[in-house]
């Protein structure tokens, strides 16, 4: 299972108007042990999926938003020393 953030009822629309940040104020529950720079689902507060967003645990940025598309893979390439990251949707 992946793990996963629910956000407050108030703070769906910012998600829905591609707003890329969700503060720490903004998070109703976490789902999991999200680690730093883990890939996580954000849902509303029923359980809907919005989004996938890179997790920060020690950041009032609490997540960041990466898609919004539900068939989006997020992984970084292998064969580059310095890591780059490789989104396909």
């Amino acid at each position: 299972m992946t793990a996963a953030i629910h956000i407050k009822a108030d703070r769906i629309k910012a998600i829905k108007r591609k707003h890329p940040w969700i503060f720490s104020k903004a998070i109703k529950k976490v789902v999991g042990d999200p680690k730093v720079g883990e890939t996580i689902d954000v849902l509303t507060p029923d359980g809907q999926w919005l989004a996938k967003a890179a997790y920060s645990p020690h950041s009032q940025i609490r997540a960041r938003v990466w898609s919004k598309l539900t068939s989006t893979k997020i992984s970084l390439l292998p064969k580059y020393k310095e890591q780059k990251l490789y989104v396909s949707q």
